[in-house]
């Protein structure tokens, strides 16, 4: 079995290490996941607004907790700070136009943009998107601006499914779906 490499730790540290990889290099590598692409939204005090995000993960079931990834220079990240709500609304794949607009392709103003699905409520009072496949109502818990970003740490106070259909994803910068490859277990 071959060994690991290893090197002094009281010598110099390897070139490699601790280096920071460039912002081209990071994107490049992180085009190669699989992400499922969300809208966002937020209402309340400042407002009504949304964006489309891929950068949504769980954090823990007890208590029920994501982590959103908003640019710092997107209209709807002050509207989530200030309103402290957010519906995380998890498109299925017959969403693609819905994603584009809240991308700001087109250039739509915002109530155009939430005028091409039907929206509901649930205990925030942030916009759930009745058709998603699944959406997320949450509290912002915390908000933390790291590099170009905030990482909104949100607990989730409520949550609906619409339906079985396919999720909308991002992979190798364009739009893609999921097929299971094995069948669910029962």
């Amino acid at each position: 079995m071959p060994q690991a490499a290893s090197y002094d730790r009281a010598g110099p540290v390897p070139p490699a290490c601790g280096a920071p990889v460039s912002a081209s290099d990071f994107r490049a590598a992180l085009s190669r996941l699989a992400t499922t692409v969300s809208v966002i939204t937020s209402d309340g005090p400042a407002g009504r607004a949304g964006l489309t995000c891929s950068a949504v993960c769980a954090v823990s079931d007890a208590p029920a907790t994501l982590i959103a990834c908003v640019h710092g220079k997107s209209a709807a990240n002050a509207v989530i700070k200030a309103n402290g709500v957010l519906c995380v609304n998890s498109l299925q794949a017959a969403q693609l136009n819905l994603s584009q607009a809240f991308a700001g392709i087109g250039g739509m103003a915002m109530p155009q943009r939430f005028a091409l699905a039907e929206w509901g409520v649930l205990a925030t009072g942030a916009p759930l998107c009745r058709d998603a496949l699944a959406a997320f109502d949450c509290d912002v818990v915390e908000a933390r601006d790291v590099g170009t970003h905030t990482v909104f740490l949100a607990k989730v106070v409520a949550t609906a499914e619409a339906g079985d259909g396919e999720p909308l994803l991002y992979q190798r910068r364009a739009y893609a779906t999921a097929r299971p490859l094995c069948p669910a277990e029962a």
